[in-house]
Formats: C-alpha cells, sequence, structure tokens
C-alpha cells in the first residue's frame, strides 16, 4: 500500500508539513502514523512555474462509463457510503448528500469571516492554476512525472490538495491497469470550476468504477480556493464534506490534521481483512417492528429476483445491499450503546441473513406482505420495478410458511386493489410522498424509525435519536413496514400515534397511511379474515378533513399552486378509497348507507 500525495501550487510542501498534520491527526484517532517509505510524492512545482513546458496528454486508461448507471457504478456508490459511514459522526466535518450526518449546519459551516482577506492572498496561485488549465504542454507535463513514479501494480490511497486535486482528476482514469485505488481523498479543490470543465468531462466519461474504491472531498467553507463548494455539483460520483480547519485557510497541512480527513485517510490506507468483531450478544425476543424489519429484508431479496430487466435488476440489488448495510451499521451503534436486541439481528450483524421468523399468524403476514408490495423499500433510491413487487408475493408467502397457492392468490388480490386505485387516479397527479409508477403500482415511501426507537421501554442509550443514525433519509434505518406496522389494527406500539385517525407532530392526516390500511383490510377481507371494520369511518374521517382544508385554502390560493395541486390530490385519493371501500362490502353495519329515494316509511 502507498499514499500518493498530489500537491498544490507553491513549491510542493517540500518539508513534507502535510505528512505531519497528517500524521497528526492519525495519532489523535489512536492510527497507526504513516512513514516516509510509504509515500510517493511527486513534485512538479518547476512545471507549473515553466510556460516552455511540452509534453502530450497521456491517454486515459480507464473505459468509458455508459450513458446510464451501470452496475459498476451502483456497487461503487455502496462502497462511498460505507466510506463516508467510516469518517463518522465528527462535530468538525458536516457531511452533505446521503448519508446526512447533521441536519442543521454547525456555526461553523456557515463560513462566515472575521474581516476580508487580503485581495492579492492567492494571485500567485491562482496564475498557477491556470496555466495548469489552459497550456496542455504543462498539464501533460506534470501528468507525465506523476504517471512516471507510480508502481505498475497494487493498491494506492490517493489524497490530492487544491491543484493537486485537479491532477488527480486527471490522472485517475489515466493510471496503470493494474493500480486498485483504494481511497481519493481531496481537500481544498477548485476543480469546481468552469476553468477545469474538460477534467472533469473527461474523467466523467472514463470514471474507474472498478478499480476506485471511494473518492471523500473536503471544502472548507472559510477557503477561498473552493468558494465555499464542493465537487457533487460537476462529479456525481463524489461524497462531499464541509470540514472545520479552524478559520480561512487554504494549507494542505490544516486540512489533513483534521481528525475527520485523517480518519478518511487513515482507515483507507491501514484497512485490511479482518475477522467482524461480534456482538456482546445483549438478548430480548422479537417484537413487531423487529420482526418486520427482517420481512422486509427478505421482501427486497424477492423483488430482487422477480426482475427481469438486466439493467434494472443490479442497480435493485445494490440499493437493497445498502439498506441492508443500514440497518447493520445502526445494530451495532444500538449494541454499542447497551440496547438489547434480539439473536437474528446479532447473525446480521456478523454477516448472515436470519430466516423469516414464525412470528405472524395468517392474518398478519396478509398484512404485512400486502404492505410489502405497496411500499418503497430502497428509498431514497427510485428504480420503476415495474410489477416485480406483486409477482415477488409468492415466493415470499411460500418462504414465510403459507399454504401452496396462497401466494398467487395474494398477488391476485393485491394486483386487483391496485388496478382500481389507478384506474381511479387521475393522470399526473401529484401524491406527494404516493407515487404510481409505470405499471400502476401505488409507492409508498414509509418514514425512518431508528433502532434506538424501536428500543424496549428503558434500555440504555433508547433516547440517543439526534445522531446520525435516524436521519438517513426516507425509508432510511428502519424504515419500511416497520413504520407502518399495525396500522390496520394489530396496534405496533410506535405506530400508534401514526395510524389513521389520528394525527403525526401535529401534521394533518397521512393519505398515504389510509391507502395501505384500506389494501390491507382489502386484502383480509377477501381471505375471510377479521379486518378493521374501523377503517370506513377513518377514512370518512380523512376525506371530510382534507375537503374542509382544500375548501379554506383554494379561494385564495393560485389555481395551480403546487401546495393546493397537492392537497387536492390527496382529498381525491382519500374520497376514491372512501367510494372503494363502499363498492366492496367494507362498511360497518351500523353505517350502511340508507336508500332514501326508496325508503317507503
Amino acid at each position: 500500500m502507498k499514499l500518493v500525495y498530489l500537491h498544490g501550487v507553491g513549491d510542493g510542501d517540500v518539508d513534507r508539513g502535510w505528512l505531519a498534520g497528517l500524521n497528526e491527526g492519525l495519532e489523535a484517532q489512536k492510527l497507526s502514523p504513516i512513514s516516509d517509505d510509504d509515500i510517493i510524492a511527486p513534485l512538479y512545482a518547476d512545471i507549473l512555474l515553466s510556460p516552455d513546458a511540452e509534453a502530450p496528454i497521456p491517454k486515459p486508461t480507464a473505459q468509458g462509463a455508459k450513458a446510464d448507471v451501470s452496475a459498476e457504478r451502483a456497487e461503487f456508490l455502496n462502497r462511498q457510503i460505507e466510506a463516508a459511514r467510516a469518517v463518522g459522526a465528527d462535530p468538525s466535518v458536516q457531511s452533505l448528500g446521503f448519508p446526512l450526518l447533521d441536519v442543521e449546519p454547525p456555526e461553523w459551516a456557515l463560513g462566515k469571516l472575521k474581516g476580508a482577506l487580503p485581495e492579492k492572498l492567492f494571485a500567485n496561485e491562482i496564475g498557477q492554476i491556470k496555466a495548469y488549465a489552459y497550456q496542455k504542454g504543462i498539464r501533460g507535463a506534470v501528468l507525465q512525472r506523476v504517471l512516471s513514479q507510480l508502481p505498475a501494480e497494487g493498491e494506492v490511497v490517493i489524497v490530492g490538495h487544491s491543484l493537486g486535486s485537479v491532477v488527480t482528476v486527471d490522472l485517475i482514469s489515466r493510471l496503470p491497469r493494474n493500480i486498485d485505488v483504494r481511497r481519493v481523498v481531496t481537500i481544498g479543490s477548485p476543480a469546481n470550476t468552469a476553468l477545469f470543465t474538460t477534467s472533469r468531462r473527461e474523467l466523467i466519461g472514463n470514471f474507474p468504477y472498478g478499480s476506485t474504491d471511494s473518492w471523500l472531498n473536503f471544502f472548507s467553507p472559510r477557503d477561498p480556493v473552493t468558494r465555499a463548494r464542493g465537487l457533487a455539483g460537476v462529479f456525481a460520483d463524489v461524497q462531499d464534506f464541509r470540514v472545520d480547519i479552524g478559520g480561512a485557510g487554504h494549507r494542505s497541512k490544516v486540512y489533513l490534521r483534521n481528525t475527520a480527513v485523517a480518519r478518511a485517510v487513515g482507515t483507507a490506507f491501514h484497512s485490511s481483512p479482518l475477522t467482524p468483531p461480534r456482538t456482546s450478544r445483549v438478548t430480548t425476543s422479537l417484537n413487531d417492528d423487529l420482526a418486520a424489519l427482517i420481512l422486509e429484508l427478505h421482501f427486497r431479496y424477492a423483488v430482487r429476483d422477480a426482475i427481469t430487466d438486466k439493467k434494472v435488476q443490479p442497480r435493485y440489488a445494490e440499493a437493497a445491499r445498502i439498506k441492508r448495510a443500514e440497518l447493520v451499521a445502526e445494530i451495532w451503534e444500538a449494541d454499542s450503546n447497551g440496547i438489547p436486541l434480539p439473536r437474528e439481528f446479532h447473525q446480521l450483524a456478523e454477516g448472515k441473513t436470519p430466516g423469516i421468523p414464525n412470528y405472524w399468524t395468517v392474518k398478519g403476514l396478509i398484512e404485512q406482505l400486502t404492505i410489502l408490495a405497496l411500499s418503497d423499500l430502497i428509498a431514497p433510491f427510485e428504480i420503476d420495478i415495474e410489477d416485480a413487487a406483486f409477482k415477488a408475493l409468492p415466493s415470499i408467502a411460500s418462504k414465510s410458511g403459507l399454504p401452496p397457492g396462497f401466494g398467487g392468490e395474494l398477488e391476485s388480490v393485491v394486483r386487483a386493489f391496485n388496478a382500481t386505485i389507478t384506474k381511479m387516479t387521475k393522470p399526473g397527479a401529484n401524491w406527494g410522498r404516493i407515487a404510481f409508477a409505470a405499471a400502476g403500482v401505488a409507492v409508498i415511501a414509509i418514514a425512518p424509525y431508528s433502532l434506538f426507537a424501536l428500543a424496549p421501554t428503558g434500555a440504555a442509550g433508547a433516547a440517543a435519536l439526534s445522531g446520525g443514525l435516524a436521519a438517513l433519509g426516507p425509508g432510511g434505518m428502519a424504515g419500511g413496514i416497520a413504520a407502518i406496522g399495525g396500522i390496520a389494527g394489530t396496534g405496533a406500539a410506535i405506530t400508534t400515534a401514526a395510524a389513521v385517525g389520528g394525527r403525526v407532530d401535529g401534521a394533518r392526516l397521512n393519505s398515504g397511511q389510509l391507502l395501505l390500511a384500506t389494501a390491507v383490510a382489502y386484502a383480509q377481507h377477501k381471505f375471510g379474515h377479521d379486518y378493521d371494520e374501523d377503517i370506513w369511518r377513518k377514512a370518512t374521517a380523512v376525506s371530510a378533513e382534507l375537503s374542509a382544508q382544500v375548501n379554506t385554502v383554494e379561494p385564495i390560493s393560485d389555481p395551480k399552486s403546487r401546495s393546493l395541486t397537492a392537497l387536492i390530490a390527496e382529498r381525491d385519493l382519500a374520497r376514491n378509497l372512501v367510494t372503494f371501500l363502499e363498492s366492496n362490502g367494507l362498511v360497518p353495519a351500523d353505517a350502511q348507507q340508507i336508500d332514501l329515494e326508496n325508503d317507503q316509511r
């Protein structure tokens, strides 16, 4: 393993102050320092200062990426998320995008400076940056020198500072074919500016997803060279982090001694295959929500196997892998906080897949599987899987211990519900958190719940919801049906406040939950089981409240305003569900409609 350091403008930091800063940060993290013998740090300051430098730009060695998202890129994204997780929660760093580690930016992230920077502070640096960008001979000569000092094969971690980050952008697609990049870490990068459009375009067209594990970019909001911007706006394949380097500045040493930056470099450089740690095996029994998470995991695999499109299937498989990794990460966190979890979750943490638990009655399984078939289980990713969620029902029903043929019948029932609701839907309706995919599937994006929220009352750390664990986007962590379980009457503890007919944190009623509850009641009724007979009253209550809200807002709002359009769409969905319930005999006996026109009394 070698660490390749690509310097910025100036003399190239010949005294290796950057390495001293990095080792200071590594030692603070209890990681081993990196020795001079493991460093490759090509110097090219002389070339940047030479207007007569001339060398051809090496041709890319990486294959061009396809326009669509390839399986290789999906796997790369999975590694990116794992790399971002390795950086972890840190008061001096803020992860942007997914996984989001901070909800509100800290004061330092706003980039406020005390006093203006001297006007010509970085004038020389900017001149050298422009020389590299505009003079092909200089660019070619720098790349030729760097490549001449790299090994022909092996693993490397690349750190690029300032202009060195732009050299990194040019270098990645031109590396020898037998070099694997364990991680790219860029700091203080100006690569988002228009100067480097050519470099960015070349890399985007030739990104070596298969040989590059991850790419993390750190920028200070007080760094004038980065202009307080990361690289995600111009590179879709970069994970950005705002980082606090203690004030205005741009030096590589202050970036690299930051604990988060040092951790990003050190965990990649020192990583090696290790025996996975074992959980503390504090055990408890399964409850509704934890059992539902295991069933959700298996349902994703069943959906993956039901997808026939060879371009879609690998992407869905990677999304499913990422969702599993999220859950495993939270299991470890919960375990470290002393929260008791069942044996099945310890198996997951140690790399095994527990079987579907023998937990539910037939009625309960109908509820769980119906919700799964109508839910988005890979949010925030959005992939059109057509009707694969329906096709997955026979397989998952069989694995859940239901009788032969039961899953096929359930598939028919759920398809019939979906077809009816889809037919009622106005084309192009904006459903907010409810989306109708190409096949007409009503997809519900379910909000996340942390394992901390699912922990038994009084467990150590159960209130620790303020960390990054609960902020991984819609459907993240313990999302899916754990957040909906019990909605049709089984009464899961954490969903009592969210049940249809109640309110969620003071918000108006959730018509998406109503749709799921209606689907469950319909399926249970079709199979001759008891169902929530109050569902019609809940639906009419939702419809009445949404109608009242529309009547209040509509006279004053713009007719095509987004908020009014969404509100009307939710009202219409609630009305359609009331009609569906009445058309399918799901109205309680004491609320049967009286035919006033034919009443002879």
